[in-house]
């Protein structure tokens, strides 16, 4: 099974939130069926979670966002962004003529 990188630790809670995503959205008959997590709390060091295998990096805390292209400059993996997914999302489900709220 393909290892997943999550940089966090600068909203420690949205981090722990989007491991019980992760873990919430696979059907494990047990432990061992769950998707390998390499989880880094410092999100300045994306590379050593590529050294780890890590093939796709997400960031959960949406402030971190500013460090975004400098991560994506560091390493050659796909780095997934919390925000642009949630949009792109929202938009499929309201359609083209839809209209979407954000409460922030």
């Amino acid at each position: 099974m393909r290892r997943v990188g999550i940089l966090g630790g600068m909203g420690p809670e949205a981090t722990i939130l989007v491991m019980q995503k992760v873990l919430a959205s696979v059907r494990a008959a047990d432990d061992a069926d769950h998707v390998p997590l390499i989880l880094d709390q410092n999100p300045q060091v994306p590379f050593r979670l590529v050294a780890g295998g890590a093939e796709a990096l997400t960031m959960p805390c949406n402030m971190a966002r500013h460090y975004a292209p400098a991560i994506r400059a560091a390493v050659d993996v796909l780095l997934l962004d919390l925000v642009e997914l949630s949009v792109a999302h929202a938009a499929t489900l309201v359609g083209p003529s839809g209209t979407i709220g954000i409460l922030a």
